[in-house]
């Protein structure tokens, strides 16, 4: 049992970070490229610390690294790195191999030295590990309309995964999962490493994947898995995350922990790569936490259009 599940098994409730994307914006940064927030790892390094700081600061004991959309291949079609850039970068979250490697070796990096500013603790540093779909840049992490062999999903996420695990991560979280090929290649995979995983899926509606495999299915597959602690939602329209959780617990009483970080409600257009400004407010947010914290829900935070705010107001009304 590493550190982070030894503490984890002993909170009731676990506040993690928002949408790192929302946070770069606030500081200027425009975002709609194929590589989004990891456009930010090679020249706004100091913008992404600023980002982390801050959810440490507003209560959040989890962040994300910002290796969503930096896998290996995306930093090196996407932004011209080399296989070994593209691997720095990942760590940085850093182009060619060599820098995309170096880029994210960064992301982690910059997360790292955040975390040590931070006057919140403990804190934990996460992994974040976009699907396929995410590389492919065309909004199908919220359709997972793909398909690959196992082996291809596992190759496709293989180098960022061991490189974010060699660096020192405490949780791999496996988001924004929307195909149930690719989340049983993935759980497979990071089978081999003594870190655990947390599982969140993106979601067609309240009882099925985006893809639209039954969640039941999906959720029997993830409570046999030893190495996943926890598993649920993310980047899903709040108002649908309280029949989820619902379903979740109908179909398994005696659930592993549960996790929501849902967006805010709003609408993304695939085609400019940008969110309309739809979503609810803080104070409906939290009327919703409150159910899904009654529910049973373990993990809570926010995901695209959520901001430091958001994470702050939930600290201060639930924790």
């Amino acid at each position: 049992m590493n550190n982070f599940t030894e503490w984890s098994n002993q909170q009731k409730r676990i506040l993690i970070d928002s949408s790192m994307s929302t946070g770069l914006e606030e500081r200027g940064l425009k975002l709609n490229g194929k590589l989004w927030t990891a456009k930010a790892l090679k020249d706004h390094s100091d913008l992404i610390k600023d980002v982390h700081k801050s959810y440490f600061n507003a209560g959040s004991s989890m962040t994300t690294i910002n290796t969503y959309q930096a896998s290996v291949s995306g930093l090196m079609k996407n932004a011209g790195y080399s296989h070994r850039e593209a691997r720095k970068l990942m760590k940085n979250a850093g182009y060619s191999h060599r820098e995309a490697r170096k880029l994210i070796k960064k992301a982690f990096d910059v997360a790292k030295d955040a975390q040590k500013l931070s006057r919140n603790h403990p804190t934990w540093l996460a992994a974040g590990i976009g699907p396929y779909g995410a590389y492919l840049a065309n909004g199908s992490e919220y359709t997972g309309n793909y398909h690959l062999t196992e082996n291809k999903y596992i190759q496709f996420h293989k180098e960022r995964i061991e490189i974010l695990v060699k660096a020192g991560v405490d949780v791999l979280l496996l988001e924004t999962l929307p195909n149930f090929q690719e989340i049983k290649a993935l759980v497979k995979f990071t089978k081999q490493f003594n870190i655990p995983s947390i599982v969140a899926c993106s979601m067609k509606d309240a009882t099925h994947l985006a893809d639209g495999t039954n969640f039941k299915f999906v959720q029997s597959f993830l409570e046999k898995q030893s190495n996943v602690i926890a598993y649920g939602l993310n980047c899903t329209d709040p108002r649908i995350v309280t029949n989820a959780l619902k379903a979740i617990i109908h179909n398994e009483p005696a659930h592993k922990d549960l996790i929501a970080f849902p967006n805010s409600g709003a609408h993304y257009n695939p085609k400019i790569k940008e969110w309309d400004n739809q979503g609810i407010s803080i104070e409906e947010f939290n009327k919703l936490v409150q159910e899904w914290l009654n529910i049973g829900l373990k993990y809570i935070g926010g995901c695209c259009c959520m901001s430091e705010q958001q994470t702050a107001s939930i600290n201060k009304h639930f924790f």
